[in-house]
C-alpha cells in the first residue's frame, strides 16, 4: 500500500506511519497507536466498524447513521448524488464532507461544520486534511482512518480523549463512506462531535 506524496502538506505526514496505521486500523487493531496517543497525554484510539446505532451515543451520529443507512437502500453505500446536506439538518454543524484525493492519498474538506469549527478554533473548508493544524500523531490518525475506510467500504467510528489541557473531554466519529457510479468510495459523509465531561455533544456557535 503505497501513496505518492504530491503536496507540501502531505509531506509533513510520515507515509511508513500512515501505512502501518492504516494497515492497523484495517485490521481493527489499535494496540498500536495507543502508546503515541498515552504519550502526548491523549487516550485511545477506540475503534469500531460498522457500528450499530444504539452503540453511537451523540444523536448527530446515530441520526446521520440511520439517514446513510435509508439512502444506501441495500447497498452497500449510497452515491454521493443519493445524499443532500439540507436534508441533514438534526446534525447539522457536526458535519464533516471529504472527498478522496488521488485513491486516498489525501481527502480534500468540501464542507466542516460550523460546530466543528466553533470548538476547534479553525475552519478548514477546502483544504486538505493533512494540512490540519492539529499535532502531527492525531493528523496521521485522521488520514488513516479515512484510508482504511475506503479499502473496507464500510462506515467506521472513532473516539479519542485530548490531553487533560485541552477543554473538549472527547471527540466522536463517524465516517460513512460515499460512492460513485461505479461502488468506488469517492466521499465521506461524516459526523464529528465532540463532547463535555457529562457525555453532552459541545454546541459552540461561530
Amino acid at each position: 500500500m503505497a501513496y505518492a506524496v504530491a503536496s507540501a502538506a502531505s509531506s509533513r505526514l510520515d507515509d511508513h506511519l500512515l501505512e502501518s496505521w492504516t494497515r492497523a486500523l484495517v485490521a481493527g487493531d489499535v494496540s498500536s497507536l495507543r502508546p503515541v496517543f498515552a504519550a502526548q497525554r491523549a487516550q485511545g484510539p477506540e475503534v469500531v466498524w460498522s457500528p450499530t446505532r444504539d452503540f453511537l451515543s451523540p444523536p448527530q451520529l446515530r441520526f446521520l447513521l440511520d439517514y446513510w443507512t435509508e439512502r444506501a437502500a441495500g447497498r452497500r453505500a449510497p452515491e454521493v448524488n443519493d445524499v443532500d446536506p439540507l436534508e441533514m439538518r438534526p446534525a447539522l454543524g457536526f458535519i464533516v464532507l471529504a472527498d478522496v484525493v488521488d485513491g486516498g492519498r489525501d481527502f480534500r474538506i468540501r464542507l466542516y461544520g460550523s460546530a466543528v469549527s466553533a470548538v476547534a478554533g479553525f475552519d478548514l473548508t477546502g483544504k486538505l486534511v493533512a494540512e490540519h493544524p492539529a499535532s502531527p500523531y492525531l493528523v496521521s490518525f485522521y488520514c488513516a482512518a479515512y484510508r482504511a475506510a475506503c479499502l473496507r467500504r464500510e462506515p467506521v467510528f472513532t473516539m479519542h480523549k485530548p490531553p487533560p489541557s485541552v477543554h473538549t473531554h472527547s471527540w466522536h466519529r463517524l465516517n460513512l463512506p460515499l460512492t460513485d457510479e461505479k461502488g468506488e468510495v469517492i466521499r465521506f459523509l461524516s459526523g464529528n462531535v465532540p463532547l463535555n465531561s457529562a457525555g453532552q455533544p459541545v454546541m459552540l456557535r461561530l
